[in-house]
């Protein structure tokens, strides 16, 4: 805005001393010497801090990277649109009903496409959602059956050692015997 309108001299005046630059404040009159030193200290304090907060900022910067990728095409479209009209070139060129038509159909199919890749990821989500289930009930029955072995096995294990305890209670009465009968001979 050129500095001669009256509105660019009104936002002059109506700016508080306090809002402008701190460097501008050192430089006023109203500043006595002993301000005006510790001013720039204080400038370079609140420097470092905002640097310090745009460095805490850096992670978002692969994210608005990629939103600006997305909105990219469509808001050069619309900024060349929005400058032509700004900049006089007339409004765009009217748009007959035909290609008003073509457009609107070849958004319907796009819509119907769409619409179409939206059921079928639906069918397939609904596919993988049922496969989990029947996975879920397979891995639960086979974990019934491994605590059924387990058991099974303790109590095989059980009965092998009472088996070889009665056994050797068997060999020392046998021993026990053949030792008796040899010594009454």
């Amino acid at each position: 805005m050129p500095e001669g309108t009256a509105t660019a001299k009104k936002t002059d005046q109506a700016a508080p001393a306090s809002a402008k630059d701190p460097v501008i404040e050192i430089l006023t009159p109203n500043a006595s010497a002993a301000e005006a030193k510790a001013e720039p200290s204080k400038a370079k304090k609140t420097r470092v801090t905002a640097l310090q907060a745009l460095g805490k900022l850096k992670p978002l910067l692969p994210i608005l990277t990629g939103g600006l990728r997305l909105v990219d095409h469509g808001a050069a479209q619309m900024l060349a649109q929005v400058l032509n009209l700004a900049g006089g070139v007339g409004a765009a060129s009217p748009v007959s009903p035909e290609e008003l038509q073509e457009e609107l159909a070849k958004i319907e199919s796009g819509r119907s496409e769409l619409r179409g890749q939206i059921q079928d990821q639906t069918v397939e989500m609904q596919r993988i959602k049922d496969q989990i289930t029947l996975l879920q009930q397979t891995v639960e029955s086979n974990a019934a059956e491994h605590a059924e072995l387990v058991e099974s096995v303790r109590s095989l294990r059980h009965l092998i050692g009472a088996i070889g305890v009665g056994l050797a209670v068997l060999l020392v009465i046998l021993i026990a015997l053949t030792a008796v009968v040899l010594t009454h001979r």
